[in-house]
Parts: structure tokens; sequence; C-alpha cells
């Protein structure tokens, strides 16, 4: 079991420990656009280590979409190109592929 009970951090996100047992900060760190997001609250008094671990990956989860929007971008751009006689199968494997994974992507987004 891995100890969470420290401040989470990943990318310019962090989870710092509030005043209370069960709730945690959630900050945008970004230079020149520092915030407060909002707090995290567990619903179980019994249950703090997945508290921990939930925000743990709410921290995460937020860097990787940041991380990745760069990526996402490309994959758009490759899924919008038309396909020509030139393109090789590979080359039409990789859109299709594409296309998928933005799918996938914008699912979970926007649930």
């Amino acid at each position: 079991m891995v100890d969470l009970s420290g401040d989470l951090v990943a990318g310019h996100y962090a989870a710092t420990g509030a005043v209370f047992t069960g709730r945690r900060n959630l900050f945008s760190l970004e230079a020149g656009n520092e915030h407060h997001i909002g707090t995290l609250v567990s619903g179980s008094r019994t249950k703090l280590q997945r508290f921990d671990e939930d925000c743990d990956k709410i921290v995460r989860g937020l860097a990787m979409l940041d991380a990745n929007d760069e990526m996402l971008s490309a994959l758009k751009a490759l899924s919008a190109l038309p396909i020509n006689k030139s393109w090789s199968p590979a080359e039409i494997t990789a859109r299709d592929l594409a296309r998928s994974v933005i799918a996938k992507v914008e699912r979970r987004i926007f649930r």
C-alpha cells in the first residue's frame, strides 16, 4: 500500500491536505495562473486510503489531459487528412487508429 498522505503533485496541479481529515484542496499551480480549483471531500470516514488514491488519480488525470492536448491536436490533424491513392495501407491504418483514439478520449472527457 502506498502512503499518499502528503501533498499530491503532477504537472502543475496539486492536491494538498486540509485541516479536516478526508479533505484536500485542489490547486492549479501554472505560472502566472495559480488558483484554487476546489475542495475534494471524501464520502467515507473509514476509507481514507481509497480517497487518497482517488485524489492521486484526479491530479494525475488533470496533468495527463494537459500533456496530451498537443497529442490530441496532432491526432485530429491526422484524422482529417483525406485518403489519396498514394497512401500506403500503414498510413490508412494510422489514420483510422487516430480516429479511434480521438473517439475514446472524447467519450471519457465529455461524460
